[in-house]
């Protein structure tokens, strides 16, 4: 009779166990989600000079493929913002970014149609709009998309050898704080009174920036600000930091599936200057 009751006692333990376990998701399920954001700039037929800023249409279109056929889901930065706010995203979620409001974007347009891709573009608009660059009036009518979105990325997006920062921090000569804020402000400004909507979303040129800067763009009313600082972005993580990648247009398609999964930016060009220092 005792054997019987510990045999028993034995069954209803192990039981409980087992329950137990079957209770616990297995490390897939557990997996905490996380966003990379992508930056591209100049989609080309035939780019001089491949790398951080030049893609060639092909393999732009590759890489979109890609994409497609692994499950990836487009989302827009507003749904990234509420994501990393506590909301929710698809599996496999990711942001497609172009900067500068190049002229080439109107090719990225239809291959982004192709796939039923979102995306977001970064405009600059006192020294960034009509050729190269996109005019007004495509400019409008991108944003009149549901799928794109259209963000502030500066006046004129100082460039070589200085930026917003090195502005405020006192680095070049005839450039203050004020100047700076002139830039985050004004760029806004015009966005909304072109568009006829907020734009709450702000890039930094060449993503350089510092405390101060920060608080100038939320003095000024954005929401959310974009870095080039790689890795991913998670709940609870700070919309006003948010990580981005750059996609070297030199390398090839095994080198963008790494980026994918360890969400940094890879560097395959040697010829030319980076813009970006890669974190290691």
């Amino acid at each position: 009779m005792g054997s019987r009751r510990n045999r028993y006692g034995r069954l209803v333990m192990l039981s409980s166990v087992l329950a137990l376990f079957l209770l616990i998701p297995d490390s897939s399920r557990c997996e905490e989600k996380a966003v990379s954001v992508l930056i591209y700039h100049q989609v080309l037929p035939d780019p001089a000079e491949p790398g951080e800023t030049m893609i060639s249409i092909e393999k732009f279109k590759e890489q979109m493929r890609y994409l497609s056929d692994h499950g990836y889901t487009t989302i827009t930065v507003a749904a990234l913002v509420a994501f990393m706010k506590g909301g929710e995203v698809p599996e496999k979620a990711i942001v497609l970014t172009f900067d500068d409001g190049w002229k080439s974007v109107k090719d990225v347009i239809s291959i982004l149609k192709d796939y039923g891709f979102k995306a977001s573009f970064w405009l600059i608009p006192r020294s960034g709009v009509g050729y190269p660059y996109l005019d007004w009036s495509e400019i409008v009518n991108i944003d009149k998309d549901p799928d794109f979105e259209i963000g502030a990325h500066s006046m004129n997006h100082p460039w070589e050898g200085e930026s917003l920062a090195t502005w405020v921090e006192g680095k070049t000569p005839g450039k203050t704080l004020e100047d700076a804020a002139y830039e985050v402000r004004e760029s806004k400004k015009i966005l909304e009174e072109r568009l006829q909507r907020r734009v709450p979303y702000f890039a930094w040129p060449k993503g350089q920036y510092n405390e101060k800067l920060i608080s100038v763009a939320k003095d000024a009313g954005y929401e959310a600000l974009l870095t080039v600082e790689d890795g991913a972005n998670r709940h609870g993580d700070d919309p006003f930091r948010i990580k981005r990648i750059y996609i070297d247009g030199s390398c090839d398609l095994e080198t963008f599936t790494q980026t994918l999964r360890d969400h940094r930016y890879h560097v395959c060009r040697t010829k030319t200057k980076l813009t970006s220092t890669p974190r290691r």
